[in-house]
């Protein structure tokens, strides 16, 4: 994704994916500091965090996971589960009744994909991505309709 704009509201900035979609995101987002704050205390895990040789979440990692979020999510959507790996890597995830998302950010520019839907079956599907997020953001926004709509109905 690149940025084509932002506007004269520092708060809105737009994205055109590949598919020639803009998409408009909005920086600071209700779940950005909870995950801005979850990343920087992985950040500053001790070497052995997990008992074995387990490193911190490195810098660079945490801050390509940041973006890509900022990126990706809308702004109501709820904040991941983000955990650390041994390897100084985070694990994004998002679970719902029927559906899963993972993302595993080995570092930037460098993510495992999955998703497990009840269009996927129970193994789910896995992608591995560089800079191109589209259809996680395709997996994202059908997440996130979801439980909007189970909550438009109970309303």
């Amino acid at each position: 994704m690149n940025v084509v704009s932002s506007s004269g509201d520092t708060n809105v900035v737009r994205f055109r994916a590949h598919s020639g979609k803009t998409i408009v995101q909005h920086p600071d987002n209700s779940w950005t500091k909870t995950v801005s704050n979850r990343i920087d205390e992985l950040m500053r895990l001790s070497k052995g965090w997990d008992g074995y040789q387990g490193t911190p979440v490195r810098f660079e990692t945490g801050f390509f996971t940041l973006n890509m979020l900022r990126s990706i999510c809308p702004g109501d959507m709820d904040a991941p589960q983000i955990v650390p790996g041994p390897s100084g890597d985070l694990q994004v995830e998002w679970h719902y009744l029927h559906t899963s998302i993972e993302l595993h950010v080995r570092g930037p520019n460098r993510v495992d994909a999955w998703r497990r839907s009840p269009s996927t079956g129970p193994d789910g599907e896995e992608l591995a991505l560089t800079n191109d997020f589209t259809q996680v953001v395709e997996w994202i926004s059908q997440l996130h309709q979801v439980p909007l709509a189970a909550h438009a109905a109970a309303g």
